[in-house]
């Protein structure tokens, strides 16, 4: 929706208003919520770069994927998972644990193993691929849609909206140990006070895509890293 300059300054008032109300919830606060389960240790985890929901595969396009839940998807591009990929190896490249898989290794690997097994399941492709780089885990992604903002940072026909998950899963048995999902569609901080978390790093204005994933990958590490032994 279009963002009237009239109204700039009153909403600029809304959030700092709301702003200080949230700290303010915050100094309060007698508990913080419980992280989910510690994880098991994996020495070694690959990440895999992000795979794409297609809504028209192109013949012969080789991609895994792994869902047990349906999200509204758009058709991604190949550079949308790039930029995807790289905000999600930005957020891991302190640890040592995760080491990055090149597309085109993913690719060759995934084409030999559905010649050899063309009735494999997602999940099991995945895990030879996790044992064939000698790997405890896997850190598999999905990008179902990353749709770009139509407008400015301060007027927008349509906000920027960002939908993906993640898997950690174990290379030995293919269990999956995490999981963790993100869809947000940037929306005004006047229809959704519970969005103002949003605007507390990048300020009142719209958001690129990129910008949304960037909130989305770091939240997910977040919880991951939390949970990871």
């Amino acid at each position: 929706m279009l963002i009237k300059s009239h109204n700039k300054l009153s909403s600029i008032l809304l959030f700092l208003v709301i702003t200080a109300s949230l700290n303010a919830c915050t100094l309060f606060k007698t508990g913080r919520k419980e992280a989910g389960p510690p994880l098991p240790a994996l020495e070694k985890i690959a990440v895999l770069p992000m795979d794409r929901a297609n809504l028209k595969p192109q013949p012969g396009e080789t991609t895994c994927a792994l869902s047990d839940t349906f999200y509204e998807a758009s058709d991604v591009s190949i550079d949308a998972a790039r930029k995807v990929t790289r905000l999600l190896l930005q957020g891991l490249k302190d640890d040592p644990r995760f080491v990055p898989v090149e597309e085109a290794r993913c690719v060759s690997f995934l084409s030999r193993m559905l010649i050899s097994e063309p009735n494999a399941p997602q999940l099991r492709l995945i895990q030879a691929l996790g044992q064939e780089l000698g790997v405890e885990g896997v850190l598999y992604g999905k990008l179902f849609r990353f749709e770009e903002r139509i407008g400015g940072p301060y007027g927008v026909e349509r906000p920027a909206s960002v939908t993906f998950t993640l898997y950690l899963i174990r290379t030995s048995d293919g269990a999956v140990l995490w999981r963790y999902a993100f869809s947000e569609t940037q929306q005004p901080l006047t229809e959704n006070l519970f969005k103002a978390r949003l605007y507390r790093k990048t300020g009142m204005r719209w958001l690129t895509a990129e910008e949304l994933a960037r909130i989305g990958i770091e939240q997910a590490l977040k919880d991951l890293k939390t949970r990871i032994r």
